[in-house]
């Protein structure tokens, strides 16, 4: 397997950055859901701290990955796909590479108008500069947070439909060129 990308294939490194992300972006939109409902304040707390860490490490992640994916090529799609399969795949693609800059940055404006920025208690702390303490900055980028979460979950479950919907009924190399192991070409 090649570390770059081909034309019939994703390349090792895209491949790690899809699935670890993958992996950050479920267990935090999961997370997220839940964590208000914890009850033991202690635990609340570091699952809150963990929550916000793992938001910055989306985001740095996603930075390698556009910056990556700039200086690669994309694989290409299978001939027979429709014209409105193509436009469709362009716009989750786009909207997920959106959500994913915007949830993190939402939730870092957010954490720092509150006061909280994200950190580790107090060892380290990463506010936003430029930000001020504002309980309305806060509130609005709550709203926009949360609203993203629902954006999230709505095109990562279409992702994974289309990806399923070209293995299992069109059966083409759609989703095997992003698999982690060996793809056929």
């Amino acid at each position: 397997m090649t570390l770059k990308n081909s034309t019939t294939s994703y390349g090792s490194i895209s491949k790690f950055l899809h699935w670890l992300i993958a992996i950050f972006v479920i267990t935090m939109l999961i997370g997220g859901f839940l964590m208000g409902n914890i009850a033991d304040r202690e635990l609340r707390i570091f699952v809150i701290t963990m929550h916000k860490l793992s938001g910055m490490m989306i985001l740095a992640l996603m930075t390698v990955r556009l910056l990556w994916a700039l200086q690669n090529v994309k694989p290409e799609l299978p001939e027979a796909m429709p014209t409105w399969e193509r436009i469709a795949e362009r716009a989750v693609h786009g909207i997920l590479y959106l959500a994913l800059f915007l949830m993190p940055i939402s939730g870092w404006i957010m954490s720092t108008a509150a006061g909280r920025p994200p950190g580790y208690y107090n060892v380290f702390n990463i506010p936003l500069p430029g930000i001020p303490q504002s309980e309305a900055i806060g509130g609005f980028f709550n709203t926009m947070h949360k609203t993203l979460a629902w954006v999230l979950v709505i095109f990562v479950t279409i992702h994974i439909l289309a990806a399923l919907k070209h293995h299992i009924i069109n059966k083409d190399n759609t989703l095997r060129r992003m698999l982690p192991c060996k793809s056929k070409s």
